[in-house]
């Protein structure tokens, strides 16, 4: 959570006043919750990872973490891939061509 992006700009005052004057101070300090600043300081961390790594997982912090155990299955990387290619087997590009000219 990331009380103070004005995320609930269309509440109503009182939410949108707690948000922002209320949870956005204390949010750091919340385990899983966060400010704007940390967010935006913890994705430009993950987006210049100076080591090139890729199919990284990160945790709220910024730090390395394992994926779950059913994303590290090859089994399970498997089904979904199949999956995936039976499902684009089945798009009619060709009718979405025509109608998304470049």
């Amino acid at each position: 959570m990331s009380p103070g992006t004005g995320l609930v700009r269309d509440a109503n005052a009182f939410l949108g006043f707690l948000a922002k004057y209320v949870l956005q101070p204390i949010a750091p300090h919340i385990k899983c919750w966060s400010s704007p600043e940390l967010a935006a300081h913890v994705i430009t961390k993950v987006l210049m990872n100076e080591e090139g790594k890729t199919g990284v997982y990160f945790d709220e912090k910024g730090h390395p973490m394992l994926g779950s155990a059913q994303v590290r299955d090859p089994k399970f990387a498997a089904r979904v891939v199949a999956e995936t290619r039976a499902l684009l087997a089945t798009a009619d590009i060709r009718s979405w061509q025509s109608e998304n000219p470049r």
